[in-house]
């Protein structure tokens, strides 16, 4: 069933938080950072805007009009899939100051059975100066029975001719190359720091019922502990040379996986392309980009 589109350029009321330094001392905890710049110079690290951010898309993705019925939300819900982020980052935040955030639905589109959710966050200091913002793409998978429907109805379809095989890209020329562990229990730690409650992160039989094999990792967690790693391994401990981030979710991170960052410079020394890859060297994220500040 297709997303409401009546509903696209839709804007939320805007929320205020004032950056604790007990939210964002948990926050790091929770993604295992040990980076002392954030202390020593009060501020949060770039991606801390997601605690912001939850509640706002969540109010969205959660309005019954936007569906056919309330039990149609409830279903999309369980079958929403984070896909792509992208965040821009003007400055750090600093520990005090209140910033103003709203969402707004950017786009709604349907590709093939799946229905994709485009939202926008946007972050204001208290001067209406824009701090950042956040590009969110969010997948809801179709229902089984249109995926059997789908399957049936193109039995009689004569098959479609096989692409060619692409020949493999040599394989880049590595800065970075970095591992990290996902800690059993993690996901309990982030869902508290970074308000993201979706019960897939944290009840098992709620990720079963949405086809997983148990509870699995936040997208934005694992982003949250890339940054980190790049910012630790590649960056000088510096936050501040983090402009932007974009990238794609692969596939299921687990507690307990073993992840390896791979970096390499694609076109010149003011962007970092990366990848993450689990211990079975399955990509769970792809199509990284890091832009630097001079």
């Amino acid at each position: 069933m297709g997303l409401n589109t009546n509903y696209i350029g839709h804007k939320t009321a805007t929320s205020s938080q004032v950056i604790s330094e007990e939210e964002v001392a948990l926050y790091l905890q929770s993604i295992g950072s040990s980076n002392p710049y954030y202390k020593e110079n009060k501020v949060a690290p770039s991606i801390f805007n997601v605690v912001q951010e939850i509640g706002l898309v969540e109010s969205i993705w959660k309005m019954n009009d936007l569906y056919e019925s309330a039990e149609e939300m409830e279903r999309c819900v369980l079958m929403l899939v984070h896909g792509e982020q992208t965040m821009n980052f003007s400055r750090l935040l600093n520990i005090g100051e209140t910033i103003n955030s709203y969402a707004l639905i950017e786009n709604i589109q349907q590709k093939g059975l799946n229905n994709i959710l485009k939202l926008k966050v946007v972050h204001l200091d208290s001067d209406n100066k824009e701090v950042g913002d956040s590009s969110w793409t969010l997948f809801i998978r179709a229902s089984e029975s249109e995926i059997a429907k789908a399957k049936e109805l193109s039995k009689n379809k004569p098959p479609k001719p096989k692409k060619e095989p692409r020949a493999p890209e040599p394989e880049p020329n590595y800065v970075l190359k970095s591992e990290f562990h996902i800690q059993d229990g993690i996901t309990y730690k982030y869902a508290e720091a970074s308000k993201d409650q979706n019960p897939i992160h944290i009840d098992d039989e709620t990720a079963k019922k949405a086809g997983l094999k148990g509870i699995i990792v936040h997208g934005l967690c694992t982003m949250a502990m890339t940054m980190d790693n790049i910012i630790d391994k590649h960056l000088d401990s510096n936050p501040e040379k983090i402009a932007s981030i974009t990238l794609r979710f692969s596939s299921p991170v687990w507690p307990g996986d073993l992840l390896t960052v791979k970096g390499w410079n694609k076109d010149d020394l003011k962007s970092l392309n990366f990848e993450v890859e689990n211990q079975s060297e399955v990509k769970v994220i792809k199509s990284g980009k890091i832009s630097l500040r001079d």
